[in-house]
């Protein structure tokens, strides 16, 4: 039986683990932490349960077809609701803007703000919607190793609009729909969970606006780490080993193939297979033999990192009436904020916060009478931040947001605090300048430009994560897993696999 050793517990790696299961193969997974989920763990104290880190659940068809595979209903694996309403905006000088995920509901909030904005508004998210339709037939499950993944009608018909957004920021596009810049920001935003900024990245990403204002936004109850859960439950009906605190060393090599991994305790794991779920410029630049290396240094000098983050972990006594299950405030000064994330690498002040209040939808993740609250400011790459200067930041963060959210006596009341900053992600995930996304989605480094998901010098050594193909979010991870499995099925086909199939022994 071909065995396959897969470093890194996180989302890609587990959602790996189970397909080539299923497909036959023997499959192990080495995990440097404790716990499997990486950036999406869980983190328990007096009687809080907290995602450490992705809380918004987003494309519910990607979930949907990846457990179908193995005729599970995703419905019943996760405990789902739709939010109602999705989110609230806080801005510095005028009223919170509620979007609700209704188009038509949106549409008179946009045309109350800008006159002639609703129409605008519809349009804008039905051409993102057509877009995120050619994105799932065509471009996500694909690997582009054929220009044949090109060559198809639909995609040849839209070619010329494509080639457009593609060399058109996301802030020039959104000024064309509409020019108030509270709803500018409002249809840009979702640029900073792709690890970029607006006035960088392409305007074929307007596609996001579609899952916000069409597809909902979603939580399954008891939190994303359920996900982990479920899937590490389906691993272990297929057969997948588990192995905590467990850091691989080194991926060994002969003549130009992988034959295993060396753990940090000395012990050497064989595999005919090697996956890599770790940081990619970690696995390149720390786990192989110079001579091993797809992508040396010299590589990631000339890539651009998505935004690290200040994590904030915050158990609050009494109620927050003044905040939804998810929460956005934006600065006024929109561009100079991304620009000191993604240009000077100050920290931005003021900043633009996300706060997520799960227990708005959910009394299991808090203790009766208190709050579950976590906060996420992006910050910039590159930036060593820990100890008192963490503390600081985060001080003056949380004074923000009780101004600006008007949330009364914030701060007196947090009785559980735990913060997680640049260095933390560097040194629990290996994580690339401390980044909290991975690779940011510029142009240049989205779709067939994202760095491959199978090395070019070491046969059967392959790659899946936010760092690779096609991109960062737990949807995205998951048809990680599916290109894996299509390279070694040579399934060159568009679109999600229809079945997984026994896979041929590998040599």
């Amino acid at each position: 039986m071909t065995r396959v050793v897969i470093i890194g517990a996180g989302i890609g790696g587990l959602a790996t683990a189970n397909m080539l299961a299923k497909a036959g193969y023997d499959v192990a997974i080495y995990e440097k932490n404790d716990q499997p989920g990486g950036h999406a763990g869980m983190m328990e104290i007096k009687g809080f349960r907290f995602d450490t880190g992705p809380s918004w659940y987003l494309m519910p068809e990607v979930f949907e077809h990846y457990f179908e595979l193995f005729g599970k209903d995703v419905n019943k694996e996760l405990d789902l609701v739709r939010l109602s309403p999705a989110y609230k905006v806080f801005f510095e000088n005028e009223s919170p803007v509620i979007v609700t995920s209704d188009e038509k509901r949106d549409a008179e909030t946009f045309e109350k703000i800008e006159p002639g904005s609703g129409e605008k508004l519809l349009e804008y998210v039905a051409r993102g919607d057509d877009i995120y339709q050619l994105a799932l037939k065509h471009f996500l499950y694909t690997n582009f190793s054929s220009v044949r993944d090109f060559a198809k009608f639909d995609v040849v018909k839209r070619s010329h609009m494509m080639t457009k957004l593609a060399f058109t920021s996301i802030d020039k596009y959104v000024a064309k729909y509409v020019s108030e810049r509270r709803l500018r920001q409002i249809l840009e935003y979702p640029m900073v969970f792709l690890g970029s900024s607006p006035f960088a990245a392409p305007a074929i990403y307007s596609l996001m606006s579609a899952l916000d204002f069409r597809e909902g936004v979603y939580y399954p109850k008891r939190g994303l780490y359920t996900i982990i859960e479920s899937l590490t439950k389906l691993g272990r009906e297929l057969g997948v080993e588990y192995h905590y605190a467990s850091p691989a060393a080194r991926i060994t090599t002969v003549n130009g193939r992988a034959t295993g991994i060396d753990l940090a305790d000395g012990t050497h794991c064989d595999a005919d297979i090697v996956i890599s779920n770790a940081d990619l410029h970690f696995t390149e630049t720390r786990l192989l033999d110079k001579s091993d290396r797809s992508y040396p240094a010299s590589y990631w000098n000339k890539r651009e990192a998505g935004p690290s983050a200040l994590l904030m972990y915050l158990g609050v006594r009494g109620d927050l009436p003044e905040l939804e299950h998810h929460n956005l405030f934006f600065v006024d000064d929109w561009k100079q904020n991304f620009e000191s994330i993604f240009k000077t690498k100050t920290l931005p002040d003021p900043a633009s916060v996300y706060v997520c209040k799960p227990s708005a939808s959910d009394d299991s993740v808090a203790p009766k009478g208190s709050e579950n609250v976590f906060v996420l400011v992006p910050l910039p790459a590159g930036v060593s931040l820990a100890g008192k200067v963490l503390r600081d930041a985060a001080e003056k963060y949380l004074q923000l947001i009780e101004q600006k959210m008007n949330i009364k006596d914030l701060r007196k009341r947090i009785v559980v605090k735990e913060l997680f900053g640049p260095n933390d992600f560097e040194e629990k995930y290996n994580a690339w300048q401390g980044t909290a996304l991975g690779p940011s989605h510029l142009l240049s480094q989205s779709a067939m430009f994202r760095t491959p998901n199978v090395s070019k010098k070491v046969k059967g050594l392959y790659y899946v994560g936010g760092s690779t193909t096609p991109g960062i979010g737990l949807p995205m991870c998951l048809i990680g897993a599916e290109l894996i499995y299509k390279r070694l099925a040579g399934d060159r086909l568009g679109g999600p696999v229809k079945k997984i199939h026994k896979l041929p022994e590998q040599q």
